[in-house]
């Protein structure tokens, strides 16, 4: 690679992270899900972090890794599974930093987590109407949050969808995304509606039924409600979860009636610096995509070259917060 090509050290760690992500690499057919014919198969890989809760050092080596994965995978997901801020070197900056990195590196969706709701530390008021907007106004990706209604009006937050619908090569990928009803249950998002997640899942399964091949839930609920969901819902192939910052290697999953259920993957957060990776094999069977296999790993990020341009726009926020924090939470 001609980014690394003036360091030989770098120049292996580039070769052995390529190699790394092609002993996964499945060659996916450019065809559409209507132009599968019965037997064949389609690979996606979906690449998941959450709970930065403020601990971005890393990210710029994610940037390396989420850009080599888009050179090797036909059928790549970059999700975010919420908690964004909320401690960290950017404590008290609303998520502005957090966000801009993330847009930096090209995220395709993410989800509303429970203390994204939340107000900084220096935020003396129990509610701050620009929570979690600021983080949603920032955002070029989706933003997803399918069971927080305001409560005035009823109505999904401003600028936040239910799911979105991604084209993979011709297959239709929805993404659902659920947030825990912590801010609820704790008292610190009077302003909202916050509603069963299960519930809300079957809802929007409902709605995408014949619009979709595959659906993904991003979840911000916890993992005990996440498995609730595997017992309550059906109609989904995978939940990307987050909230308890469980570090789960491979996918948890139960065999029944000698198949197994759709997997659920959390890849830790905070200063636990692994990126999540999962892979869903399907083949068409009767008209329709079947999830017959998955995989999932951690790519750790020791000896990983950070991206330069992340790098760049981490140490601007960096250099902004030393120079005048005072004045840099207020422009935030």
């Amino acid at each position: 690679m001609a980014l690394f090509h003036t360091n030989p050290l770098r120049m292996h760690v580039s070769a052995c992270l390529g190699i790394l992500l092609l002993l996964t690499f499945v060659l996916s057919s450019e065809a559409g899900a209507d132009n599968l014919k019965n037997g064949e198969v389609y690979v996606l890989t979906i690449l998941h972090t959450n709970n930065f809760h403020g601990h971005v050092d890393r990210l710029p080596q994610y940037a390396t890794l989420i850009r080599e994965a888009r050179k090797q995978y036909n059928n790549l997901l970059v999700l975010e599974g919420g908690d964004l801020f909320l401690c960290g070197e950017f404590d008290g900056l609303s998520g502005e930093p957090e966000m801009a990195l993330i847009n930096e590196m090209g995220y395709d969706a993410w989800v509303i987590g429970n203390n994204d709701f939340r107000v900084s530390p220096e935020d003396h008021t129990p509610v701050n109407p620009r929570v979690p907007y600021t983080l949603i106004a920032g955002s070029k990706a989706k933003t997803l949050c399918a069971n927080v209604l305001e409560k005035d009006s009823g109505k999904l937050l401003k600028g936040v969808e239910p799911y979105i619908i991604k084209n993979l090569n011709g297959v239709k990928v929805g993404i659902i995304g659920l947030t825990s009803t912590k801010p609820q249950d704790r008292g610190y998002e009077p302003t909202k509606i916050f509603l069963d997640p299960a519930d809300t899942l079957k809802k929007y399964l409902a709605e995408l039924k014949g619009k979709t091949d595959i659906n993904i839930v991003l979840s911000h609920c916890s993992l005990s409600r996440d498995v609730e969901l595997l017992y309550q819902v059906s109609g989904f192939s995978a939940i990307l979860g987050a909230d308890d910052h469980f570090r789960m290697e491979t996918p948890i999953y139960w065999v029944w009636d000698g198949e197994k259920s759709s997997p659920i993957v959390q890849h830790g957060g905070e200063e636990d610096h692994v990126l999540g990776r999962l892979e869903l094999t399907f083949q068409k069977m009767d008209g329709q995509l079947k999830l017959i296999n998955f995989r999932g790993d951690a790519l750790k990020t020791d000896f990983v070259p950070g991206d330069a341009r992340v790098q760049e726009l981490l140490d601007s926020f960096r250099d902004k917060s030393k120079a005048a924090p005072g004045k840099f939470q207020e422009a935030a």
